[in-house]
């Protein structure tokens, strides 16, 4: 399997469980991609770095922020974003569309920062920022996310870059993206899922193209799209041709 050069095929969630682990690992061997995103927040840190220095296949890792699942590693003082057991309540860190406060906006930052040290801190190269479920294109936390990835001299993924559902959505991830290229730390040139690379064929526009792929493996043993169920299966077959 060959990779096209413009195409960044990044396999979200390593971090996540074990089976994610070891599904994201095959699929660098067998080709399929060649960037990850690491959830540095979740139960199976300690064994997911044993897992990345001791197979130097796993490359191109970032950082996947997440306020969406798991226990924050701060000391995060805001329990009306966490549920009773002091994990992140995506009911409320994934609708938040009004303007934090300065101290609550602080809180945030804090602890994504947090969550970057803690990668750094286990000595790995972090090359690029995203987040978990795409949290980062929230209009509360994108500063943030910007102001983190030019610190560190990263880059950050973009909003996705076609329309699809309302006109307002996609103009607003247009203006967020000109923000983050305004940065100069855009990972890529379009950020799409694999069918909508896929529809292109081959007239999909001139750049620099960032996917994202959810591997992981089902009951059977078979590697499958943990989040659509399909897509890892589409994108095997476009690469096997």
């Amino acid at each position: 399997m060959q990779i096209p050069p413009s195409v960044i095929v990044n396999a979200d969630d390593i971090g996540l469980r074990p089976s994610v682990n070891k599904a994201i690992l095959y699929s660098y061997q067998q080709g399929c991609i060649n960037s990850t995103s690491f959830l540095t927040n979740m139960d199976c840190f300690d064994e997911t770095i044993d897992f990345i220095h001791s197979n130097p296949a796993i490359i191109n890792i970032g950082l996947h922020g997440n306020f969406a699942e798991g226990k924050p590693v701060s000391n995060f003082k805001y329990p009306e974003f966490l549920d009773a057991d002091g994990n992140w309540n995506l009911s409320k860190t994934g609708k938040i569309t009004q303007l934090l406060s300065k101290d609550i906006k602080a809180a945030f930052a804090a602890e994504l920062n947090a969550q970057m040290e803690k990668a750094l801190g286990a000595k790995i190269n972090i090359t690029h920022v995203d987040s978990h479920l795409h949290l980062h294109t929230l209009p509360s936390f994108y500063s943030m996310y910007i102001d983190l990835a030019k610190r560190h001299k990263l880059k950050l993924r973009l909003a996705q870059t076609y329309r699809e559902g309302s006109y307002p959505k996609f103009l607003y991830r247009k203006f967020l993206n000109s923000k983050i290229k305004a940065n100069h730390i855009a990972h890529s040139d379009y950020f799409e899922t694999v069918d909508k690379f896929l529809s292109f064929g081959d007239q999909h526009p001139a750049g620099k193209t960032e996917i994202m792929v959810h591997p992981d493996f089902d009951a059977d043993g078979k590697i499958f799209d943990h989040v659509d169920g399909t897509s890892m299966e589409y994108w095997v077959a476009y690469l096997r041709g």
